[in-house]
């Protein structure tokens, strides 16, 4: 169990990764360019990649949720099964 909270906690802290930078972006927008500055066009590329990659990590996410449910279910059925098992043996 203790994996699947690592899984959780390494996206939040991608979908945080990216949430920060995707604010950096938009915050510094409007600011006058420089000569080191970035195309805009460069910039523009760069939020849409961290968008789908932000798209990604919600699509994951709910993945991982539910095959954290589908695994609870089969740790329950297979617990039934051992246990089932036990009986019959004991019972000889």
């Amino acid at each position: 169990m203790s994996a699947g909270l690592g899984v959780g906690t390494t996206i939040s802290i991608i979908a945080a990764c990216c949430g920060g930078l995707m604010m950096l972006i938009v915050a510094h927008a409007g600011e006058p360019k420089h000569a080191e500055a970035a195309s805009e066009k460069d910039v523009t590329g760069i939020a849409v990649k961290l968008e789908r990659v932000a798209t990604d990590v919600d699509n994951n996410k709910s993945v991982l949720s539910e095959l954290k449910d589908d695994l609870s279910t089969l740790r329950v059925e297979q617990r039934t099964s051992t246990e089932s098992i036990l009986r019959a043996i004991n019972a000889r």
